[in-house]
């Protein structure tokens, strides 16, 4: 379902702008048939509904339907919602310029069932999201708003069938709250609005300040300073006008309604990230050349490769294997190799480590130990490959981690062979660093299951409240204070101080890796082991990894621990 609902700067439908001879909208419609999308329906106003037709036709697989208001959008969502049966449902801006692939990583990839386009968009009139863990927690509206966010909601919402009954019971409650706005909601409009007038006017003056002077300068010593009246605030002819045309979409945003609505009825929404792809939302025909312009300025397969690298990996993977493996990626997509053919390759070069580092010769280490590095490198490079070629499956995510813990197994039971033969039995040693292993990967796994266990748990407030269950906390402890200003607020518990200090020291160049380091991820383990083996022993190799080991686990277990307690 399309959403040509928010109107553009001439007063006709932003998803009518031109785009290279064409309009916003059918190449939107051109890129979901292309991802094997069966079936468009267009939502439109019934004064645009001619103009909309005339735009993209209406044939088998595209229908054109007409909808006075935001809960007409409701109510058509609701009956297609309750007639898919089978099939899931996808809710989109009609109006959104994207790279194909970016609607790829969202509506191909099986393992995110009902998941959300997101991204860390410069723009700050675009609705936020807060996420734990892979999972939404809380979503804005025109009419909600979100504590902390972290990134945003960029217009495309893809629903599972398993989740398609929710989707019809969250716009039919949606459906009246539309129609007559509750107070709280108006307000958070306006309140909305004063903000995006307020960023705007921050960002002009940030662009405004000559490079160089703020650092020269002393710092002025000055009192904390007043609020801001937004009603003061003057903007640009440009960002007034931009202003205007966000404020005007904002109320005919009910994609971001359903995503709210879904959030508190307590789904499990998953996210997909645009990464590097290009997105924007044009509202008007300048908007509309700027986002021709610029989309046309990048090179697509270059940021797609580039976005196929994860952006959480460890220090070794990160510096030392995906500089070079992305291309190994593309390289692999051009000859037709699928990932599960490079995942099954590496666990072959695997075992071939092992049977090199059994010999317990010294060539036999040393190959072990570059065949293991390139056992690595094919593993990083089956995820990446996927990634770049968005030829998910959920089969392949099982494999990839399965493999995993036998490459390193393998590697484990090999080195013991090896030392074995070098009349240094280790099988202590080795038995040890494979139950140790074995523990932390359990930890990992009950760890994560037991905090989504405790997001599902979570109660979220009604739709009707405009802030979220984090927010609205935050306002009672400030409407606490502004009625006795002298009643200092609870000190934080022990465990929250702890690790927001831990935190703080983010900051500090390197501190960062260095966490990750500790953490000992696959990566640092198994060039551990390479580096350990080549230039020692097996005994050497398993006395490093107890002891790295121990120390990581007694680290994300405190850190666990007090996550668990604050």
């Amino acid at each position: 379902m399309l959403l040509a609902t928010a109107p553009a700067a001439d007063g006709g439908p932003a998803a009518l702008l031109p785009w290279e001879g064409g309009t916003v909208l059918a190449r939107l419609v051109e890129q979901v048939t292309a991802l094997g999308v069966p079936r468009a329906v267009v939502i439109t106003r019934p004064a645009w509904e001619g103009d909309v037709r005339a735009a993209v036709g209406q044939t088998g697989a595209v229908a054109i339907e007409a909808s006075a208001g935001v809960p007409d959008d409701l109510r058509a969502i609701g009956q297609l919602a309750a007639g898919e049966g089978d099939g899931g449902l996808v809710v989109m801006y009609g109006d959104i310029v994207t790279h194909t692939q970016a609607l790829a990583g969202l509506l191909a990839d099986p393992r995110v069932a009902t998941g959300i386009l997101v991204g860390g968009k410069r723009s700050q009139l675009i609705f936020k999201i807060a996420a734990r863990r892979g999972r939404v927690t809380s979503a804005a509206s025109p009419y909600h708003a979100v504590h902390r966010p972290t990134t945003a909601f960029l217009g495309a919402l893809k629903v599972a069938p398993s989740d398609l009954a929710a989707l019809g019971r969250v716009a039919e409650r949606l459906r009246p709250l539309a129609a007559d706005l509750p107070a709280t909601w108006e307000a958070e409009l306006r309140r909305k609005r004063d903000n995006w007038r307020i960023a705007l006017w921050r960002s002009a003056q940030v662009e405004e300040e000559p490079s160089g002077e703020a650092e020269a300068a002393e710092p002025p010593v000055e009192e904390e300073p007043a609020p801001l009246d937004p009603a003061t605030l003057e903007l640009s002819d440009v960002d007034e006008a931009h202003l205007a045309h966000r404020v005007a979409a904002a109320p005919d945003d009910t994609a971001a309604l359903l995503l709210v609505g879904l959030v508190r009825d307590g789904a499990h929404i998953s996210m997909s990230y645009v990464r590097r792809l290009y997105w924007s939302r044009p509202l008007s025909t300048d908007d509309a050349a700027l986002a021709e312009q610029e989309i046309a300025e990048i090179d697509e397969d270059r940021v797609l490769l580039d976005s196929a690298v994860k952006g959480a990996d460890g220090f070794f993977t990160t510096f030392f294997v995906s500089p070079y493996s992305r291309f190994i990626a593309r390289w692999a997509a051009h000859r037709g190799l699928t990932p599960n053919q490079v995942t099954t390759a590496s666990v072959f070069i695997g075992l071939l480590a092992a049977i090199a580092f059994a010999t317990g010769e010294r060539w036999g280490l040393i190959t072990g130990a570059v065949l293991l590095q390139v056992a690595f490198t094919t593993d990083c490079v089956d995820g990446q490959l996927a990634r770049y070629t968005r030829t998910f499956s959920k089969l392949g995510a099982w494999l990839d981690s399965v493999f995993d813990r036998t490459k390193e197994y393998l590697a484990f039971a090999g080195l013991a062979i090896g030392a074995s033969q070098m009349d240094d039995p280790v099988w202590l040693l080795a038995c040890a660093a494979i139950t140790l292993q074995t523990a932390r990967h359990m930890s990992d796994f009950s760890f994560g299951g037991t905090q989504q266990q405790v997001l599902a748990a979570t109660v979220q407030p009604p739709l009707e409240q405009a802030r979220d269950a984090a927010g609205a906390a935050a306002e009672a402890r400030r409407n606490a204070l502004e009625v006795d200003p002298a009643a200092a607020p609870p000190p934080k518990p022990l465990p929250q101080r702890v690790l927001s200090a831990w935190h703080v020291i983010d900051r500090w160049p390197g501190v960062r890796w260095a966490k990750k380091m500790i953490a000992f991820p696959i990566g640092e383990r198994f060039a551990t082991i390479s580096l350990t083996a080549a230039l020692w022993t097996p005994r050497t190799t398993f006395i490093v990894l107890l002891a790295w080991g121990g120390l990581a686990a007694v680290y994300t277990q405190t850190g666990r621990v007090l996550r668990s307690l604050r």
